[in-house]
């Protein structure tokens, strides 16, 4: 696939896993006939009248959609319901597949990037939103193109940027490492030094939601990133096997193991969640020391007031440029084809980047997507002294970055999200050596 540099402020999903049947997914426009309906019927005609849905991800963030649809309601005679899914990507994922094609189906809905819709756009199934933007420009023109351009398919647009960008990196209990005497981390020797301390003091050196597995995969993202770089990984990623074999990768797989073989992620990592404040609990009350996480974790911990953050560490001998990152661009809002009432769901996603989501987005601790959204961090009267330094972390991480590259899982097609994950999972359970790795993310990259 590619890897997105950054220019300016910004150069930001786990991928819509659509890997499943999409034949009931219905007709291309909302005057096709669905499979299996009558005439001129659509898979959400069971919906009440004069309503549209939007189903997002049922987090911190979710708050700032609702505050969007009570001011939009306020003026609209078709109403938004906002329906609150999981908390995690992959079961959030499952609801969108298993609902599209039946009269439950949302309107509008989340996803990560080009390769987790198009399976959707084959089957007809996404609106194409040149029309929208044709009608209202500033759905495109506000967003910094890098991001923007990611869901732009066959030179349609089929997402609009939402939420925040979303790069990842270290965050740590503040009081943890305090009462440690340790600083946080910026080498991988002092890292690894540190797991040991903190084990005497009676913490998890690391938190892992291992459950969900994407976690363990955002590992495995760093240390390729500077060990073998992110340009690279970008050629692995596209198809190119002999970058998985390379001493580069080797190295990489080798440093990670030793991670893992020092006992820095706990032994009970793989029955950790990250819906349900699983390891974000860990964190917050101090049990574990450091989770490696996007910047949507700062409005999953909640409490910022011994919550820090540091880049991921710099790391000895590797290939990679000083300061690569990885991560998502964005979430994305998607249409249904067959919603009842486009002219609606078009007003209401305009509404999504008026300046009071924005400053919702930035209260709850994201950085929007949008070229001034540095404009609204700075002036915002009312952002408490964490949230900025926060945002403003994020914003120079990304303005830094030399190259941004997606996370693994949202860069091969969505039939091979799985399979990615599973690598990822099955080496820090010790299922498979590193040379089971290679193999795995091989046959991951070249599956058709």
């Amino acid at each position: 696939m590619k890897t997105t540099r950054t220019k300016g402020l910004l150069a930001a999903v786990a991928a819509l896993a659509l890997a499943g049947s999409l034949a009931a997914c219905g007709g291309s426009s909302s005057s096709d006939t669905a499979e299996g309906g009558p005439e001129g019927w659509r898979p959400n005609d069971g919906r009440p009248e004069g309503e549209i849905h939007v189903l997002v991800l049922g987090d911190a963030a979710a708050s700032a959609e609702q505050a969007a649809a009570d001011r939009f309601n306020e003026t609209s005679d078709i109403k938004v319901v906002v329906d609150t899914g999981p908390t995690a990507g992959t079961e959030y994922n499952t609801t969108v597949r298993t609902q599209m094609g039946t009269d439950s189906a949302p309107d509008v809905f989340m996803s990560w990037g080009a390769a987790g819709i198009e399976p959707l756009i084959k089957a007809q199934a996404l609106l194409p939103l040149d029309d929208f933007i044709a009608e209202q420009p500033k759905l495109q023109d506000m967003f910094v193109p890098s991001v923007f351009e990611e869901e732009v398919v066959d030179d349609s647009a089929y997402g609009i940027p939402m939420r925040g960008v979303a790069p990842e990196f270290l965050y740590y209990n503040t009081k943890v490492l305090e009462d440690a005497g340790l600083e946080p981390a910026t080498t991988w020797d002092e890292l690894m030094d540190q797991v040991p301390t903190l084990q005497d003091a009676g913490v998890i050196p690391i938190g892992l939601a291992g459950a969900d597995k994407w976690p363990e995969q955002i590992w495995l993202q760093y240390v390729y990133a500077r060990m073998v770089g992110n340009d690279a990984v970008a050629q692995g990623l596209a198809g190119d096997t002999d970058v998985w074999a390379s001493d580069e990768s080797k190295a990489a797989l080798a440093d990670l193991q030793d991670l893992i073989d020092s006992g820095a992620f706990g032994s009970n990592f793989a029955s950790v969640s990250y819906g349900g404040d699983g390891s974000a609990a860990l964190l917050r009350q101090g049990k574990s020391a450091y989770e490696l996480m996007g910047s949507w974790h700062y409005a999953t911990v909640g409490d910022s007031s011994n919550l820090g953050w540091v880049a991921f560490p710099t790391m000895d001998g590797g290939s990679g440029q000083p300061g690569e990152i990885v991560g998502n661009l964005s979430n994305f809002y998607n249409v249904a084809a067959d919603t009842r009432y486009p002219d609606a769901v078009r007003g209401f996603l305009e509404e999504l980047y008026s300046p009071e989501f924005q400053q919702d987005e930035i209260g709850l601790g994201n950085l929007p997507p949008t070229t001034d959204a540095a404009d609204y961090v700075e002036s915002d009267a009312d952002l408490d002294a964490s949230a900025k330094e926060h945002l403003t972390f994020v914003s120079g991480l990304v303005n830094d970055a030399p190259t941004f590259q997606l996370s693994w899982d949202q860069t091969v097609p969505a039939t091979q999200q799985t399979a990615s994950q599973d690598a990822a999972a099955d080496f820090f359970n010790g299922t498979i050596d590193a040379d089971g790795f290679v193999s795995a993310m091989q046959d991951v990259v070249s599956a058709d």
